[in-house]
């Protein structure tokens, strides 16, 4: 990954949460890295949870190459999570770099120069970049729905359609047909530009207020749930037919049936909305990525004020953030995946002293999460 320091790391924390429907797996994947160039470090970290298993991906890029150029200062961070099991989210993680790179208007955005009319950091720039990302999500739905298709010929043959308030027994049989949520924030040296599709989700924190970098798609939003009627769908239960929980995803093939309609006025569809900010480098401290299992128990400003909280007194790893975060969102008994991606920027305020008492306060936060992990330990759990 060019001039780009990352290691991996694992850890299986104990801690006071609910397990009266069993254990959760609290094994954490931890990834940390550092741009000088770019000035930014980040990490990010996963962890399995309640779940039976980890359906959650994510990429990070630090120089993308377009044709054997490296867009200098570009990074690139998307999260994915999984629905229906883990294929999805597998498959497109695989395919997004490769995907994006190859995208005719990442070829044109890259052509540009960085600065002045008709560059990158104008409007011209910023809509090849949005063009971009668009064909990737909707090139990587398209590949992802055809080859579930493929796994389902007789099903998609037979143009037949499941109804998710009956039981299976009696309707056609079905197999893979998992999907997964999207969102993808490109950083440029002028820009941030956030891509999203479903209800993972990023923020920024500039000078100490939160802006949203994406907003979530559920099916009772009025514009998600108007097309999801005109494709004679209805939505149950806060769920499209009353088994999806999001109205926008890549893959989730059997949502996409209706022959009589185009790609983008599915029930589910993959296209992305966008959030686009102007970089301001003295006020701009940290990016959050974040999947719904974050979210389910955090809004934005108590997810980055909680990571503000640790930075203040003196922690500076990010991965251990990451991992702190992933831990307090299972305490407040998030039953999903996690995954979080924290990216320090050039004004994030980190106390990095070297001062006994700001190193006494991040040993005593320390101190207060392991008695909180060891109040109930995996013995006691197991004989409730």
């Amino acid at each position: 990954m060019g001039n780009t320091v990352t290691m991996d790391s694992s850890s299986k924390p104990i801690g006071p949460i609910d397990t009266s429907k069993g254990l959760p797996d609290m094994a954490k994947h931890t990834q940390r890295g550092y741009v000088p160039d770019q000035k930014l470090e980040y990490a990010i970290s996963g962890m399995k949870g309640f779940r039976n298993t980890m359906e959650d991906q994510h990429v990070v890029c630090t120089n993308i190459m377009v044709n054997g150029f490296c867009l200098k200062g570009h990074s690139l961070f998307v999260v994915f999570d999984g629905h229906g099991g883990d294929y999805a989210a597998k498959f497109c993680a695989s395919k997004f770099l490769e995907t994006f790179a190859n995208s005719e208007d990442l070829e044109r955005y890259a052509a540009l120069q960085s600065h002045g009319r008709c560059s990158r950091a104008d409007t011209n720039g910023i809509g090849l970049l949005k063009g971009a990302l668009t064909y990737t999500f909707e090139e990587l739905d398209r590949q992802l729905t055809t080859e579930q298709i493929r796994q389902n010929t007789k099903f998609y043959e037979a143009k037949a359609t499941y109804d998710f308030r009956k039981p299976p027994s009696g309707q056609p049989s079905v197999g893979e047909r998992s999907g997964t949520t999207c969102v993808a924030v490109v950083l440029t040296p002028t820009h941030f530009v956030c891509a999203n599709a479903g209800d993972s989700r990023a923020i920024l924190r500039r000078n100490g207020k939160v802006l949203p970098l994406s907003f979530d798609h559920k099916p009772s939003n009025t514009p998600e749930k108007i097309r999801i009627i005109k494709a004679k769908g209805e939505v149950v239960g806060k769920r499209i037919d009353g088994d999806l929980a999001v109205s926008r995803a890549l893959g989730d093939f059997v949502h996409k049936l209706n022959h009589d309609l185009g790609t983008n006025e599915q029930k589910v569809i993959g296209t992305p909305d966008f959030t686009v900010y102007p970089r301001v480098n003295s006020a701009d401290e940290f990016i959050v990525v974040a999947c719904d299992g974050i979210w389910d128990v955090a809004n934005n400003k108590e997810c980055s004020d909680y990571v503000q909280s640790l930075l203040s007194i003196g922690e500076t790893d990010l991965g251990s953030i990451c991992e702190e975060s992933l831990d307090t969102c299972l305490q407040r008994n998030s039953r999903d995946n996690m995954t979080i991606a924290i990216i320090g920027l050039p004004a994030m305020k980190a106390d990095r002293s070297s001062r006994a008492a700001v190193i006494n306060a991040v040993v005593g936060h320390r101190a207060s999460r392991i008695v909180r992990q060891f109040t109930q330990t995996p013995m006691t759990l197991a004989g409730r």
